[in-house]
């Protein structure tokens, strides 16, 4: 009996000696405010449309800024605040570029930013999360509810942050981006729906001084 109880116990030792390092190397998922990492993140889309075939055209914004906090542990409190400035519009086509600054569509002049601001957020089976908020451009706020994913970035020197990333498509007629392209002379039927590619990259936001 006193052999049989001393091997219980070795046993338990073991057991809890091999647990013990895994446990400290799970460190808790981040929480609280974060910054946006403008040189790591992407605001983008895609255009498509057609002319003698189908085309798409992608382009994205190079200056935007924003906020975001999140808890993993309560993730119907996140809230997500980001403005984009459209004169910052990239498509690699300076043509391009100033057709969708003029008026039919951007119109940076009178409409220097876009913006989203949540309302609420709900975790969805899938992992995701269903971001419910306010999409404004234009002028013109709609209601919208897009897909987020959070994926930590401990591979950066960036432990405590993270990319959240969605896919997701608005009407431009919506929000009264009406113009129509032409390409060598030719106007190009463009698709109403376009596709907004997010990756926020995010750290830590500064305490305030």
């Amino acid at each position: 009996m006193m052999v049989s109880a001393r091997l219980a116990c070795l046993s338990v030792t073991a057991a809890l000696v091999g647990v013990a390092p895994v446990a400290r190397a799970q460190t808790p998922p981040p929480s609280g405010a974060f910054e946006i990492n403008r040189s790591a993140s992407l605001v983008g889309f895609t255009i498509s449309g057609s002319m003698l075939f189908k085309v798409t055209h992608d382009g994205r914004f190079n200056d935007f800024t924003g906020t975001v906090e999140y808890d993993p542990f309560h993730p119907a409190d996140t809230q997500v605040d980001l403005t984009v400035f459209t004169a910052s519009v990239d498509t690699k086509d300076a043509k391009d570029d100033a057709l969708l600054r003029s008026r039919d569509f951007f119109d940076v002049e009178r409409f220097p930013t876009m913006h989203f601001v949540s309302a609420s957020t709900r975790a969805t089976p899938d992992g995701t999360f269903a971001v419910t908020g306010d999409m404004t451009i234009r002028g013109v706020t709609k209601r919208m509810t897009i897909p987020v994913r959070f994926r930590p970035d401990r591979q950066a020197g960036n432990p405590s942050g993270g990319v959240f990333e969605s896919t997701f498509e608005i009407d431009r007629t919506e929000f009264g981006l009406n113009g129509v392209p032409k390409w060598n002379g030719f106007k190009v039927s463009i698709s109403k729906n376009v596709q907004i590619h997010l990756a926020i990259a995010t750290t830590v936001a500064s305490p305030p001084r």
